[in-house]
């Protein structure tokens, strides 16, 4: 859920790197892309980022992404409108007066079908029927740099040093050139047109990794315009630290052997540490150390809540031939490759295809390179050969 950990683990080169990149504006502008799979922290990381903004003088604008935002519209009217927030906030803030309200106004209302209004405590917005008589309404690129660039001066306006873009879930942003939506292209070009003109903007994305596909399809310039911070499992000895650190701040005593036990079977994946120690400290009163003999004891009850909490649900979302394909991939580990999978569903290329493009929709498998299948879900082939869901994967259906 991104609730902020007791104790944040293996990311420090992370937020240093952050900090490099805010004083580098405007001369040296810089996007990040944060990817990872489910619970590796990319949310956590992503609120520190917009706090650190924040300390530096940055304001920052925050969503969550979803598929209710595929249509140019409706991404549009969220932009906009999350850029209207800010600058209702720097202006409250800093009363900025008249001159960066009017820019503001200027620059909202000439997005077809917004209406911007001056009000006491900041600036308003409505939606409205554009006349006859208005102009046609512009392209998503300019209806966004015009949000970015009214942003923009009224932060300048008030003081502050730039503006902060920051989009979780951000994978599920995604053109469609079938239906001709083109919602990721609208954002990325818009951003580069406004660091281009040497505007104080910076644009975070995270999400899983078909984010990085996802990119790349929009636009040809996007590996040139992202610096990639990759998420994974906590390296040595963060993974123990991520368990015992919290324990020796609150003082709960252990025995230090407990960490390696949790290690090896968390893979030090921090949803994973956090699920562990969270029930150890909740089984055992907290005069109780916890000791190795515990762990062993509760391993099993502990491993069947993660199932249910973290694993079930996910599974839930597939169909039975998309579980066929789940378990031809668990059946190599945690990926394999196309080629492996295509023999276990008898060549039915078409089939795979299609049983593939659903499960990277719903998030649960991903390419992690060209003819490789993996689960976006960390230690989801484990949590399926332990359920005794992994078979042979043959369907010689046409059909899903």
């Amino acid at each position: 859920m991104g609730l902020d950990p007791p104790y944040l683990a293996d990311r420090q080169h992370q937020l240093e790197r952050f900090v490099r990149f805010l004083d580098g504006f405007p001369e040296f502008p810089r996007n990040v892309r944060v990817t990872g799979l489910r619970g590796v922290g990319k949310t956590v990381l992503l609120q520190r980022y917009a706090a650190v903004a924040e300390e530096a003088g940055w304001v920052v604008v925050r969503r969550e992404l979803g598929e209710n935002l595929q249509h140019e519209s409706a991404f549009g009217l969220a932009l906009v409108d999350d850029c209207r927030q800010a600058v209702e906030r720097v202006s409250r803030r800093a009363a900025i007066g008249r001159k960066a309200s009017a820019a503001a106004r200027a620059a909202f209302d000439q997005l077809g079908g917004i209406s911007v209004s001056l009000l006491s405590v900041g600036i308003g917005i409505s939606v409205r029927t554009p006349s006859a008589a208005v102009a046609p309404r512009p392209v998503l690129d300019d209806q966004l740099f015009a949000a970015i660039k009214a942003t923009c001066r009224a932060a300048s306006e008030a003081g502050r040093r730039g503006v902060l873009l920051c989009y979780d879930e951000a994978h599920a942003l995604r053109d469609s050139r079938f239906e001709r939506r083109f919602p990721l292209s609208g954002l990325l070009a818009a951003v580069a047109r406004a660091q281009l003109d040497r505007m104080p903007v910076m644009l975070v994305v995270c999400g899983l990794p078909p984010l990085t596909e996802n990119l790349a399809l929009a636009k040809s310039y996007s590996e040139r315009m992202f610096q990639a911070e990759v998420l994974d499992a906590l390296t040595p000895p963060e993974d123990i630290n991520a368990l015992i650190q919290p324990l020796v701040a609150s003082q709960r005593a252990f025995e230090p052997e407990l960490g390696e036990l949790v290690r090896a079977d968390t893979k030090g994946f921090p949803f994973q540490v956090q699920f562990f120690g969270a029930l150890l400290w909740d089984s055992l009163p907290a005069s109780v150390p916890i000791r190795c003999a515990h762990f062993n004891a509760l391993r099993p009850a502990i491993l069947e809540a993660l199932d249910h909490a973290f694993f079930d649900a996910r599974l839930a979302r597939s169909s039975r031939t998309e579980r066929q394909l789940l378990g031809a991939i668990a059946a190599d580990g945690e990926e394999t490759s196309v080629r492996t999978v295509l023999m276990r569903f008898s060549g039915n290329r078409n089939l795979v295809n299609r049983l593939v493009a659903r499960l990277i929709a719903k998030g649960l498998v991903y390419r992690p390179e060209r003819n490789r299948l993996a689960f976006s879900v960390p230690m989801f082939g484990e949590y399926l050969r332990r359920k005794d869901l992994v078979g042979s994967g043959e369907s010689r259906g046409s059909s899903a």
